[in-house]
């Protein structure tokens, strides 16, 4: 009886890190993909909503697989590491044959479901794990093109977004994504900078970049995706989308608030906990969608009434 206890609980404890090991806190990350299906104005075309569904869950399987397999392969370091060691597969909680099963089943699902999606979409996800690859080998260690190749990471989960559902790509979104990636990235480091003792020992990249030189990256890229946002605003939609330019803007400078004076800038997740970020997010999305979709303008005004 006591033995068959403790093998459940081994079990369960096995499923809890494999599950842990595909980072489901990062999936948040996916959630590009519903770029092209609200820009395109597909939002309420029911097979154009599903293949998007069914492209976010191939992206966390592929994406979970590639975590499986990088945590494998780095398992010695994580052991010496002070936070990674406590990782399922460095603490030994997810043996190696289990997690390298799990890795695989994760690969074969994540691109059974991208063939599913069409040759184009399969593609996609295979560049993005291709440069996965490239990233954990040595891309990480060349400065400036490790934030480039994360915010470009951005931009193939935008453009998987548009295949799934056969529409044309705008270049406005593959521009205001990447930049707007490539701030989060450049907020990443910078906060790694300054809340880490020895930045260099946990990240050695970090060795390559100063605090000064991150803040005024941070400003040019900033600064270069509110002059896009507002270009595509005046010449790629209607006059009622220049509404949503401060929450924009808001946005924006709020991130660099945030990120100056909260230390805010490592996650975006976290960036949900500050109540103005978040209704600024959520009223600048009901007006977006209620501009494309056509909402009476007494309607729109309204929702630019709610600016925080």
């Amino acid at each position: 009886m006591a033995r068959a206890y403790a093998d459940r609980n081994g079990v369960a404890a096995t499923l809890t890190g494999l599950v842990k090991e595909m980072r489901p806190w990062q999936w948040y990350k996916q959630s590009i993909l519903l770029l092209g299906l609200v820009f395109s104005e597909s939002l309420f075309d029911p097979v154009a909503v599903t293949n998007v569904a069914v492209g976010i869950v191939a992206f966390c399987a592929v994406a979970g697989a590639t975590y499986v397999y990088n945590d494998i392969l780095d398992l010695e370091e994580d052991r010496e590491h002070p936070r990674k060691r406590y990782r399922p597969i460095a603490s030994g909680q997810v043996p190696i044959a289990v997690a390298a099963t799990f890795g695989a089943l994760l690969f074969v699902g994540g691109l059974t479901l991208s063939w599913y999606l069409g040759p184009l979409f399969l593609l996609v996800v295979l560049a993005y794990l291709v440069q996965n690859g490239l990233y954990s080998a040595f891309l990480k260690q060349i400065v400036l093109v490790d934030v480039m190749v994360i915010a470009n990471g951005f931009v193939m989960r935008a453009i998987a977004g548009v295949v799934a559902i056969d529409v044309s790509l705008s270049p406005w979104l593959v521009v205001c994504t990447f930049l707007g990636a490539l701030m989060l990235a450049l907020g990443k480091r910078r906060h790694e900078m300054v809340v880490t003792d020895d930045p260099a020992a946990s990240r050695t990249i970090l060795a390559e970049y100063t605090e000064e030189t991150l803040d005024q990256l941070l400003v040019a890229v900033l600064s270069a995706l509110i002059v896009s946002y507002s270009l595509y605003t005046f010449f790629e939609s209607g006059l009622w989308m220049m509404a949503t330019l401060p929450f924009a803007f808001f946005a924006t400078f709020r991130y660099h608030h945030l990120a100056h004076t909260r230390d805010l800038g490592g996650d975006p997740k976290f960036l949900f906990a500050d109540r103005p970020f978040l209704a600024n997010l959520v009223v600048w999305g009901l007006l977006v969608v209620a501009i494309l979709y056509d909402v009476p303008p007494q309607l729109l005004e309204v929702i630019v009434s709610l600016s925080p």
